[in-house]
C-alpha cells in the first residue's frame, strides 16, 4: 500500500483540471499562492501549458501580454483559484473580467465547498451556491460595463476597450462600503440604469462563460506529512471563537471545560474547518474514524458525522484514525522556545507582507460586528535572504548590454503605463550597468517542501531534528552537493559540528556559476536559512529565552514565591534593559537581552506554570495577594519606562499619554541637572522681584501635571489589573483540562519536559485509556447502536491504535517541536506499521502566540 504523501495529492489534483489550465492565464490569490509556492507547483503549471501565473489582488492589464508557451494568439480562457469565500474574493475576480473582456471563458476554483459556502453565516449564498454566484457574477459583470459606459459619456471604440481606469474596472468601486455592487442588491436582479443607456453604445466584449468548481486540495504542506492551512485564506482566517468567559483569542479555541457550551453559535472556523477535513479525506479516498478531545474539536467531529453517508462508509477505502485536537489544552509548547531547527528558521527569518486588500475584505462586517471579524495570520512564506550571504565578487554576472536590453524593452511600452516607474526602472538598469550595482535584495529564497537530496524532502528531514544535528545534516547536504559538482573549498570542516564558517564558505562555492545556482538552489536555501537562524542576532535571544524558561520550570517545581521573584526580576530586566537602550540612544538590545514584550511572553509561561504546580489561592489566581502585588507593581513600572508596548490590546489608547510622561520624566531630570550647575552670581537684584510670582504659576502648572500623572497611573492599573485577571484564566486551564488525566500518570522523567500531543500519542499508542476522547460513530455506526444492536450485532467501539493511518489536526495550529515529538512518540511505541500524518490551523511560532495572547486577536 503506497504511503501517504499530501504534497503529492495536491499536485494530482492540479493535474486533474489540466484541460481547464492549458492556454489559460491562471490567477492565484495570496493564499493560494502560498500553498503552491510550498509545494513547488508553479513549474507544473508551465508543464501543463498554462499562458501565465498571475496575482489576482495585484492584477493588471499587461498580464495578457505575458506568455510562457510562446503562443501568439490572444488569451481566451482565464482560471481564477482562491482560497476565499466566492464573497471575499468577488471584487478580484470581478476586476480580473472587466480587464479581459477578450476572454470568453472563465472558470474559478475555489477550496471552500459549496456547502460550506451556503452554511456560513456571512454568506450570501443558497443552498445552490455555486449556481447563483455565476448568475450574480455576470449580472455585476453587466452592470460594471454599463456604469464604465454613463462614466465615460461616450462611445468607446475599439481603441479603448482595454484601456479602462482602475475606478472603471470595479476596482475602487469595491473598496467603499457605499459603491459596492453586493451579492444581496445584485440577486434582486434589478438595473438600476435600464436598458436605454446600452442602445446605440458598442459592447465592451463578449459576455464570458463562467463556471464555478470546488478545489479542496489548497494546503500549505511543510512536508509530505506535515501540514497547515494557507495564512490568507478564509479556513485560518476565519474565527475560532467568539467573546465569551471561556474564551481567549479569537485565533484559539475556547476553553475546554467538558460541559455544554452557554454559546448556541458555532465558529465559523468549525464549519470551515468540518468541510475541509472531509473533502480532504474524500480527495484521498479515505475513510474517517473521528477522536476528539476538547469542546471544539467535539463541535468539529459531530459537524463530521453529520456530513457522512452510508455511501460514503460503504464504499471500500483505505480508513484513517481523525484525532482533532483543541490548541487551547496546551498553550505551554507553542509559548515555550524548544530545541528544533525548524522553529528557529520560521522565528528569525522574515514573513512575506500580508497583501494590504485582505486587511479590507471584511471592512464592512467588521463594522457591523464587535470583536475581530477575521484574523490576520502571519505568511508562511519566508523570505530567506541569499544575498546577505553573497558579495559582489561570489556572484558575478555577465551584464554587458543588459542595461541597453531592459531600456529598450521598457520604451516600447506605451507611454502611458507607469511612466514614472518606467523612468526609476530605466535609471535602475543605468546604475547596474554603470556602478556594477549588486542586487542583493533581489536573491531572495523561499522553503519548497518539494526540494529533494536524493529522493529525501530537505524539510521532511529536518523537521523532527534538533538544531544541531539539523546543521550537521544539512552541511553534509552541502558536502555531497560540491562533490557531485566537483568543487573545492579552503575551509577546514570538523566532523560532528557545523559552525557558520563552513556553511557560508560552501555556500558561495555553490554560487559561483548561474548554473550552478539554479541546479542546487534546494539546498541553497535551506543552507541559507540555516546559516540565519544560527546567526548571533537571532540565536542569542533564542538561547536566552531557553534560560529563562529553564530556570521558570526548575523554580515552578519549587515554591510559589520563588516563581513569582523570578517572573518579577525578568520583567525588571527587561524594563531597565530597553530604558537604558533608549538612554543610550540605540534602537536594539543588546544581543541576549530580552525586551519587556519578551518578558510578557515568559510572565504567561510562568503563570501557565504555577497553574499547574500550585493551588490556587485567595486572589484568584496562582500567587498570593503580596507576591501578585510586586508583579504588578513591577510591570507597572515597566510600562512606564516602554510605551513602545502600547501597541499591546490591553494598553490601547494610552500611547500618547505614555510617550509623553517619559519625555517629561527625561525633560524633568535634566532641568535638575542644569540647575544643580547653576551659580547663584549669575542673577541680578533686579530678578529678586520677580521670583514670587513665578513660584506660584510653576506650582499651579505642578499640581495639574501631578494630576494627570495620577490620572495615568490608574488608568494603567485598570489595565494591569485586566492583564492579571487575563493571567488568572490561562492558570486554570490544568482545572478546565483536568479530565485528561494526563500530568498525573505521566509526570515521570521521560515526560515531564515534552508537551501533550506526545503524551497523548503514548498512551493512545499505548492502548490506554484517555478521559475526555471521545469516539464519533459513523452513519453505520450509529445503525447498529439504535437498530440492530437489539439482535446482537452491535458494534465494538473501535480504538484510534487499531489503525494504520492516523491524521492528528490541532485545532489553532502547530509548531515544529511537536512535529518532532510526535514522530518520537511513534517511533517509541514499537509500531513503524503505523503512518502518522499531523496537521493544523497554522504553523505557530512563540512570537505568533503573544499576539494572539495579547494582540489584536485576544479576548484580554
Amino acid at each position: 500500500m503506497a504511503l501517504i504523501d499530501v504534497t503529492k495529492s495536491c499536485l494530482d489534483s492540479i493535474r486533474q483540471i489540466s484541460e481547464h489550465i492549458e492556454g489559460a492565464i491562471v490567477y492565484l490569490d495570496a493564499g493560494c499562492t502560498e500553498s503552491f509556492q510550498l509545494m513547488g507547483a508553479f513549474p507544473l503549471f508551465l508543464d501543463l501549458g498554462a499562458r501565465a501565473v498571475c496575482s489576482s489582488e495585484n492584477m493588471c492589464a499587461l498580464d495578457a501580454v505575458a506568455d510562457w508557451n510562446g503562443s501568439f494568439e490572444s488569451a481566451r480562457k482565464i482560471v481564477i483559484m482562491t482560497s476565499r469565500l466566492l464573497s471575499d474574493a468577488h471584487r478580484f475576480i470581478l476586476r480580473c473580467l472587466s480587464m479581459h473582456k477578450g476572454g470568453h471563458c472563465c472558470t474559478i476554483f475555489t477550496s471552500i465547498s459549496e456547502v460550506a459556502h451556503s452554511t456560513y453565516p456571512d454568506s450570501p449564498l443558497g443552498p445552490d451556491a455555486f449556481h447563483e454566484y455565476q448568475s450574480l457574477l455576470l449580472q455585476d459583470y453587466e452592470e460594471l460595463i454599463e456604469n464604465s459606459d454613463l462614466k465615460s459619456g461616450q462611445l468607446v471604440d475599439s481603441n479603448t476597450k482595454g484601456n479602462l481606469t482602475l475606478e472603471d474596472e470595479g476596482w475602487s468601486r469595491f473598496t467603499s462600503n457605499e459603491d459596492v455592487p453586493s451579492l444581496e442588491a445584485s440577486s434582486a436582479g434589478k438595473n438600476q440604469y435600464g436598458d436605454s443607456p446600452r442602445q446605440g453604445m458598442v459592447d465592451l466584449g463578449q459576455k464570458p462563460i463562467v463556471s464555478v468548481h470546488h478545489f479542496p486540495m489548497i494546503l500549505s504542506p511543510i512536508s509530505p506529512r506535515v501540514f497547515v492551512l494557507p495564512s490568507e485564506g478564509s479556513i485560518a482566517e476565519a474565527c475560532l471563537s467568539s467573546e465569551h468567559e471561556d474564551s481567549i483569542s479569537a485565533g484559539l479555541p475556547s476553553l475546554s471545560t467538558g460541559l455544554p457550551s452557554d454559546v448556541d453559535e458555532v465558529p465559523p472556523a468549525a464549519t470551515l474547518t468540518a468541510h475541509f477535513l472531509y473533502h480532504l479525506a474524500a480527495k484521498m479516498d479515505l475513510k474517517m474514524e473521528i477522536f476528539s478531545l476538547g469542546d471544539l474539536s467535539k463541535t468539529i467531529g459531530k459537524i463530521l458525522t453529520d456530513m457522512s453517508s452510508l455511501y460514503d462508509v460503504g464504499r471500500r477505502k483505505r480508513t484513517v484514525g481523525l484525532l482533532l485536537i483543541d490548541r487551547t489544552l496546551d498553550l505551554l509548547t507553542p509559548c515555550c522556545h524548544e530545541d528544533s531547527l525548524v522553529d528557529r528558521i520560521f522565528s528569525a527569518l522574515p514573513r512575506k507582507e500580508r497583501t494590504s486588500s485582505s486587511a479590507s475584505i471584511k471592512c464592512s462586517q467588521a463594522q457591523l460586528k464587535p470583536g475581530p471579524s477575521s484574523l490576520a495570520r502571519a505568511s508562511l512564506e519566508v523570505q530567506i535572504p541569499i544575498g546577505e550571504v553573497l558579495t559582489k565578487e561570489d556572484f558575478e554576472i555577465d551584464d554587458s548590454g543588459l542595461s541597453n536590453g531592459i531600456e529598450a524593452f521598457l520604451c516600447g511600452w506605451d507611454s502611458y503605463n507607469s511612466a514614472s516607474e518606467m523612468v526609476d526602472l530605466i535609471s535602475l538598469s543605468k546604475k547596474a550597468s554603470d556602478e556594477k550595482f549588486f542586487p542583493a535584495e533581489l536573491l531572495q529564497g523561499s522553503l519548497v517542501s518539494t526540494e529533494t537530496f536524493k529522493g529525501t524532502p530537505y524539510l521532511e528531514a529536518i523537521l523532527d531534528r534538533k538544531t544541531k544535528d539539523g546543521a550537521i545534516l544539512v552541511k553534509k547536504w552541502l558536502q555531497e552537493t560540491l562533490r557531485r559538482e566537483n568543487m573545492t573549498t579552503d575551509v577546514k570542516t570538523r566532523p560532528g559540528f557545523a559552525s557558520k564558517l563552513e556553511l557560508k564558505t560552501m555556500i558561495k562555492a555553490l554560487t559561483k556559476s548561474q548554473s550552478s545556482l539554479i541546479r542546487n538552489r534546494g539546498i541553497i536555501q535551506l543552507a541559507s536559512a540555516t546559516l540565519r537562524a544560527l546567526d548571533e542576532s537571532c540565536s542569542a535571544r533564542w538561547d536566552a529565552f531557553i534560560s529563562a524558561e529553564k530556570i521558570l520550570s526548575v523554580n515552578a517545581g519549587d515554591t510559589s514565591q520563588s516563581l513569582a521573584a523570578q517572573i518579577s526580576d525578568l520583567i525588571n530586566k527587561s524594563a531597565f534593559a530597553g530604558s537604558d537602550g533608549k538612554k543610550s540612544g540605540k534602537k536594539e538590545l543588546s544581543q541576549g537581552l530580552l525586551s519587556f514584550q519578551d518578558a510578557l511572553l515568559l510572565t504567561i509561561t510562568g503563570y501557565i506554570l504555577a497553574g499547574e504546580n500550585f493551588p490556587t489561592s485567595g486572589s484568584g489566581g496562582p500567587f498570593s495577594w503580596q507576591e501578585e502585588h510586586f508583579l504588578k507593581e513591577a510591570i507597572l513600572d515597566a510600562i512606564l519606562e516602554n510605551p513602545s508596548v502600547a501597541r499591546l490590546k490591553f494598553l490601547h489608547g494610552l500611547t500618547q499619554e505614555l510617550e509623553a510622561n517619559l519625555n517629561k520624566t527625561k525633560s524633568d531630570v535634566t532641568k535638575e541637572t542644569s540647575t544643580d550647575e547653576l551659580n547663584i552670581d549669575d542673577f541680578d537684584d533686579d530678578q529678586w522681584g520677580k521670583w514670587g510670582d513665578e513660584d506660584e504659576d510653576e506650582e499651579n502648572d505642578n499640581k495639574e501635571q501631578e494630576y494627570d500623572d495620577m490620572q495615568l497611573k490608574l488608568e494603567l492599573r485598570d489595565r494591569v489589573d485586566n492583564l492579571f485577571k487575563y493571567l488568572h484564566k490561562l492558570s486554570s486551564l490544568k482545572s478546565k483540562k483536568g479530565p485528561l488525566g494526563l500530568e498525573s500518570n505521566l509526570s515521570s522523567d521521560p515526560y515531564a519536559n515534552k508537551g501533550l500531543l506526545y503524551k497523548l500519542l503514548t498512551k493512545i499508542l499505548g492502548k490506554f485509556d484517555v478521559p475526555g476522547l471521545e469516539y464519533h460513530s459513523s452513519t453505520v455506526g450509529r445503525l447498529f447502536k439504535s437498530g440492530f444492536g437489539r439482535f446482537g450485532l452491535g458494534q465494538a467501539k473501535p480504538s484510534l491504535a487499531d489503525q494504520n493511518l492516523i491524521l492528528v489536526f490541532v485545532v489553532g495550529g502547530i509548531n515544529g517541536v511537536e512535529v518532532q515529538e510526535a514522530q518520537e512518540a511513534l517511533s517509541e511505541s514499537g509500531r513503524p506499521d503505523i503512518e502518522l500524518v499531523l496537521g493544523g490551523t497554522t504553523f505557530l511560532t512563540p512570537d505568533d502566540m503573544l499576539d494572539l495572547l495579547l494582540g489584536e486577536s485576544s479576548y484580554i
